[in-house]
C-alpha cells in the first residue's frame, strides 16, 4: 500500500503504531477526524513517506524525536491538534521538506537553529502557539521561503537583517508578538512580499 486517505470522517481511537508495517507508504492523510492519543515513535519507520498529515484532529504529546529520520518527507502537517513539548532539533534533517505546518497547537520552546537547514521549505507555520525566544537570524538561509507565519506566539527581540535575503518571501506574519526594535531597511528589497503584518508588537 502507497497511500492511506481516511481524511474527513469520522475516526476516533489512536494512530495504530502497526502503520509503521506498511513499508511502501508514501502518503497518510488521516486529518479531520476525531484521533486521539499520541504520534506513534514508530512513524519514524515509514521511510518511503512524503505526505504525513495529522492535522484538525485531538492528537496530544509531543512530536517524536525520530521524525527527522522521515528523509523523504516533503509535507509534514501536524496543525489544529493539542500537540505540545517543543520542535525537536533531529527535524532540520528532512532536507526534502517544503512545508512545515505546526499553527495552533501547544507548542512552546524556541525555533531551533537547525530549521535553517530545510533548504527546500517553502511553507513554514508555527503561528498560535506558546514559541518564545528570538526569530533566529539563520532563517535567511531558507532560499526558498514564501510563507513564515510566527504570529500569535511569544516571540521577543528584533526582526533579524538578514529577512531581506529571503528573495521569495510572499507572506510575512510576525503580528501578536512582543517584538521590539525598527523594520530592517532592507525589507524593502523583498520584491516578492505581498503580506506584512507587524501590528500587536
Amino acid at each position: 500500500m502507497e497511500r492511506l486517505e481516511l481524511q474527513y470522517n469520522s475516526i476516533s481511537g489512536t494512530v495504530p503504531p502497526d502503520t509503521s508495517k506498511l513499508s511502501q507508504l508514501d502518503r497518510l492523510y488521516l486529518n479531520g477526524n476525531s484521533i486521539s492519543g499520541t504520534i506513534p515513535a514508530e512513524t519514524s519507520k515509514l521511510s518511503q513517506l512524503k505526505i504525513l498529515d495529522l492535522h484538525d484532529n485531538s492528537i496530544s504529546g509531543t512530536i517524536p524525536p525520530d521524525t527527522g529520520k522521515l528523509s523523504q518527507l516533503t509535507y509534514l502537517i501536524l496543525h489544529s491538534n493539542p500537540i505540545s513539548g517543543t520542535i525537536p532539533p533531529d527535524m532540520g534533517k528532512l532536507s526534502q521538506l517544503g512545508t512545515l505546518s505546526l499553527h495552533d497547537d501547544l507548542i512552546s520552546g524556541t525555533i531551533p537553529a537547525e530549521t535553517s537547514k530545510l533548504s527546500q521549505l517553502k511553507i513554514l507555520e508555527l503561528h498560535g502557539n506558546s514559541i518564545s525566544g528570538t526569530v533566529p537570524a539563520e532563517t535567511s538561509k531558507l532560499s526558498q521561503l514564501k510563507i513564515l507565519e510566527l504570529n500569535g506566539n511569544s516571540i521577543s527581540g528584533t526582526i533579524p537583517a538578514e529577512t531581506s535575503k529571503l528573495s521569495q518571501l510572499k507572506i510575512l506574519e510576525l503580528h501578536d508578538n512582543s517584538i521590539s526594535g525598527t523594520v530592517p531597511p532592507d525589507t524593502g528589497k523583498l520584491s516578492q512580499l505581498d503580506r506584512l503584518y507587524l501590528n500587536g508588537n
